[in-house]
């Protein structure tokens, strides 16, 4: 198991230095700390099924930070759920300890909060 450290911190931070003006949007401030604290509530639970659940929280809030107003790249489907899941579970898996169970977490967790968001 990953311990949550300097190093990874740094290269969060790093990361949201260097992608953040070329992803810039325009959205308000809640908007932006509605995404971070998806993202960290999303990270956190793929972290705890990677091995950190802290190093997912803090991965996922950065994610969601970041890209959390992008528009969808993926097919609006349960396949493209499920990549588009994996994907992003395979990363904060990394960063939380390990990227297979992450991506394995983060797929399911796709297909079934794809579901829900399509019946809206």
């Amino acid at each position: 198991m990953t311990r949550f450290s300097v190093t990874t911190a740094t290269l969060l931070s790093l990361a949201c230095t260097m992608a953040g003006p070329a992803l810039a949007q325009q959205r308000t401030g809640d908007e932006v700390a509605g995404d971070a604290l998806r993202g960290a509530a999303g990270g956190a639970v793929i972290g705890a099924v990677a091995g950190n659940a802290a190093a997912g929280a803090a991965a996922g809030a950065v994610g969601g930070t970041l890209f959390g107003g992008m528009e969808r790249v993926t097919p609006d489907t349960p396949g493209g759920d499920l990549v588009s899941g994996a994907a992003k579970g395979a990363v904060i898996g990394a960063i939380a300890g390990d990227a297979g169970k992450g991506a394995a977490a983060g797929a399911v967790g796709g297909v079934l909060l794809g579901g829900l968001r399509r019946r809206r």
